[in-house]
C-alpha cells in the first residue's frame, strides 16, 4: 500500500513540462502526482490533484489554461474538488461532480479556472494499449523539442521537409513519439463523457462493515472499472485493496489512521493487484472517493 500527500510528491508540469503551452508561456497549473501505476503495465496510471498556480489565483476570473478539443487512447476519472472546470464549450463540470472520460470519446475545449482543483485519474483503457507514464512523456517531450518543432496553443508545430507547416494534437505528438508510431484510436464503446452529480445518489449501508457507507456512481465497461463515494463514521475500519486490479482512495475530508500512522485530508492511498488487503480505521468521521482500476 501506498499513501501520499500533495505536499510530498511532485509536480507533473515541473517533471514533463507543459506540452499544452509553448516554451515561452509560463505554465499556469500544477499537479501532484499522488499516486502512480507501473510502466508497462496496461493498467498504468497516475492520480494528481491539480490546481492553478500562486499569483494567478488572486482573480478567481482569471482563465488559468485551456486546450482544443481533443480525445485519447487511456481513460479518466475526474472529480472537482472546489471551482468549475469548464470540460466543453458551454458545459460546466462543477464542484462536487464526477466524470468518466472513455478511451477516443472527445471533449473540450477545456478551461480551467485559476481558482479550480480537480482530482484526476489517468489510466489504461479497457483494450490494454496502457498508459504513458511521466517520465516517459519527459522523454518523448524533449525528442520532440530536439526535431525542431514547438508546443503552441496546445498543439505539436513543425515544419516539414516539404517547407510546410504541419499541426498536431500535443498529447497525441507525445503519445506517437514514446510508442514509436501512429496512434490507432479504439472504437468507441461509449458515445459521450459520462457525467455523474453525487448528490442525486443515495447512501448505502455497508452490509458486512459497520459504520461505512457506500455512494456508488458508477461500473464501466468489460474491465469493470469504478467509482463512488465511501463514508465512515469515527471508529469504522474499511478493509481496502481487496480487487485483483489496482485501487485507489482519496481522502475528502475527515483523518484516518493506518499502521499507527494518521492521515487527514487529500491524502492519497493506492494499492496494485498483487497486495494483500489493509485496514484504514476512521480517527473521525471522514469521506473517500475510491476508484478501482480496470482488471487485465
Amino acid at each position: 500500500m501506498r499513501a501520499s500527500r500533495p505536499n510530498e510528491v511532485e509536480d507533473y508540469f515541473k517533471v514533463v513540462g507543459d506540452f499544452r503551452l509553448s516554451e515561452k508561456e509560463e505554465n499556469k497549473r500544477e499537479s501532484r502526482m499522488l499516486l502512480q501505476g507501473k510502466d508497462g503495465r496496461p493498467d498504468n496510471y497516475m492520480m494528481g490533484l491539480s490546481n492553478g498556480v500562486a499569483g494567478a489565483k488572486e482573480d478567481p476570473k482569471t482563465t488559468g489554461w485551456t486546450s482544443p478539443r481533443h480525445r485519447h487512447t487511456f481513460e479518466q476519472i475526474r472529480y472537482v474538488v472546489s471551482g468549475d472546470y469548464v470540460i466543453r464549450k458551454d458545459e460546466v463540470l462543477p464542484t462536487g461532480w464526477v466524470a468518466y472520460f472513455p478511451e477516443s470519446v472527445y471533449y473540450g475545449p477545456q478551461v480551467k479556472s485559476a481558482n479550480l482543483y480537480t482530482l484526476g485519474l489517468q489510466f489504461g483503457g479497457p483494450t490494454g494499449i496502457g498508459y504513458w507514464s511521466a517520465a516517459q512523456r519527459k522523454k518523448a517531450t524533449q525528442d520532440l523539442l530536439a526535431k525542431g518543432g514547438e508546443f503552441k496553443d496546445g498543439m505539436y508545430v513543425w515544419t516539414g521537409k516539404d517547407g510546410k507547416v504541419h499541426q498536431q494534437d500535443a498529447s497525441e505528438a507525445v503519445e506517437e513519439q514514446a510508442n514509436g508510431k501512429p496512434v490507432a484510436y479504439p472504437p468507441q464503446r461509449y458515445s459521450d463523457l459520462v457525467i455523474m452529480n453525487p448528490a442525486s445518489f443515495s447512501w448505502i449501508k455497508d452490509r458486512d462493515a459497520a459504520g461505512i457507507a457506500h455512494k456508488r456512481l458508477g461500473r464501466f465497461t468489460e474491465r469493470d472499472v469504478r467509482v463512488s463515494f465511501i463514508r465512515m463514521e469515527k471508529g469504522a475500519t474499511l478493509n481496502f485493496g481487496q480487487e485483483k486490479s489496482p485501487e485507489a482512495l482519496f481522502l475528502k475530508e475527515g483523518k484516518v489512521a493506518h499502521d499507527n500512522k494518521t492521515y487527514g485530508a487529500h491524502t492519497a492511498f493506492g494499492t496494485d493487484a498483487e497486495e494483500a488487503p489493509i485496514n484504514i480505521t476512521a480517527v473521525e468521521p471522514s469521506e473517500f472517493v475510491y476508484m478501482k482500476l480496470p482488471t487485465f
